[in-house]
């Protein structure tokens, strides 16, 4: 897939974005949040579970970063299928590629979608279908990031999962 690049000026847009991603999530997609320290990883993946939430009818609460439970899930389903969920990953804590298949990566490949913040930590483990979305500052500032400002994303991979017919679908938008 060519990567694909948005401006998105703030987090109130970063938001925005994760509910238009929200409208075109399959089981079995997996986003890959790739990005420094308080660039938005977070917020985008809180935009992307409000959206989901809101759309099952279920309440929307708090929505913490499992910075330190390391996983999160949410329900995702309908009539057709109640038990699916989202899941969201943040795998800045972990040591090894090995302690996510305890956190239960497996069961959620196939059967929920996976929101994955750090997904380095993986290594080997993260599939090609991943949709890659990379969060910088539009000059390429590098480092921590204070959450405020523009970003750029870049989408990329995903190809097996057809994530550019769907993209090119949410630009439609």
């Amino acid at each position: 897939m060519t990567p694909i690049t948005y401006i998105i000026e703030g987090p109130e847009a970063m938001t925005a974005f994760g509910h238009s991603l929200a409208d075109i999530l399959q089981t079995g997609d997996i986003i890959a949040l790739d990005g420094d320290l308080g660039a938005g990883k977070s917020t985008l993946a809180r935009g992307i579970i409000e959206a989901v939430l809101a759309k099952a009818g279920s309440p929307i609460d708090d929505i913490p970063s499992p910075t330190f439970t390391l996983v999160q899930s949410y329900p995702w389903g309908d009539a057709d299928d109640p038990g699916r969920e989202i899941w969201h990953f943040d795998l800045w804590r972990l040591d090894g590629a090995d302690e996510v298949i305890e956190l239960g990566f497996d069961e959620a490949l196939h059967r929920h979608a996976m929101l994955i913040e750090w997904p380095d930590r993986l290594g080997d483990l993260l599939p090609e279908q991943a949709l890659r979305l990379t969060i910088d500052h539009p000059d390429g500032h590098d480092g921590h990031n204070d959450g405020e400002g523009a970003r750029r994303l870049t989408l990329s991979g995903g190809e097996a999962a057809a994530w550019p017919t769907r993209l090119n679908a949410l630009n439609q938008q």
